[in-house]
């Protein structure tokens, strides 16, 4: 009987070395990638630091844009030539264009419904609802020629985005910025 509660006791004994050890280990580890962690860079820091510019990109001052070309170019004192100059931000308006409901080309039989807006520039030639009824009747062109493969997943959605932002840009001379997919249904 003596024998029995000596071999418990060594039991015991090496299943509380054993787990002193592995959370000494694990203690170890944990400082170890906090103090890594500590000293990494973030990301957001990285991101948020402007890029370097060169001189030659450096934005005008005021009394240097009232002293510009007609034309907007300008050249600097060396002789370079004229800096690419940033476009400047577009103000837009979300604008809804009317549901747009069509067959697909293939396979036969499968209906689409599309469901968005437009993002049109605020200072456009046209009325931005009739640039959104265009807009409508553009996409369903489009869509009556789109496979169903080709806009199968988020990588095909994401393609007919940029097909239609594209598409938009081009027939409405750039007076369409964009297009926001509300809902797509393909049944």
């Amino acid at each position: 009987m003596a024998g029995a509660k000596a071999g418990k006791d060594k039991g015991a004994m090496a299943f509380i070395v054993t787990a002193l050890l592995l959370t000494l280990v694990g203690a170890g580890a944990g400082l170890s990638v906090g103090a890594l962690l500590q000293t990494a860079p973030e990301p957001e820091a990285k991101m948020a630091a402007p890029a370097p510019q060169s001189p030659a990109a450096e934005p005008k001052t005021a009394a240097a844009a009232a002293h510009g070309s007609a034309g907007g170019a300008h050249t600097n004192t060396a002789g370079e030539a004229p800096a690419e100059e940033e476009a400047a931000p577009i103000a837009v308006k979300a604008i809804p264009f009317p549901p747009v409901l069509t067959t697909l080309a293939a396979p036969k039989g499968k209906w689409i419904r599309v469901e968005g807006s437009i993002l049109a520039a605020l200072e456009t030639d046209d009325n931005p609802e009739l640039l959104a009824e265009k807009a409508g009747e553009q996409i369903f062109n489009y869509l009556h020629s789109v496979r169903l493969d080709q806009i199968e997943g988020p990588s095909g959605v994401l393609g007919l985005t940029d097909d239609l932002n594209e598409m938009l840009k081009v027939l409405s001379n750039g007076q369409v910025q964009g297009v926001l997919i509300h809902g797509l249904v393909v049944e």
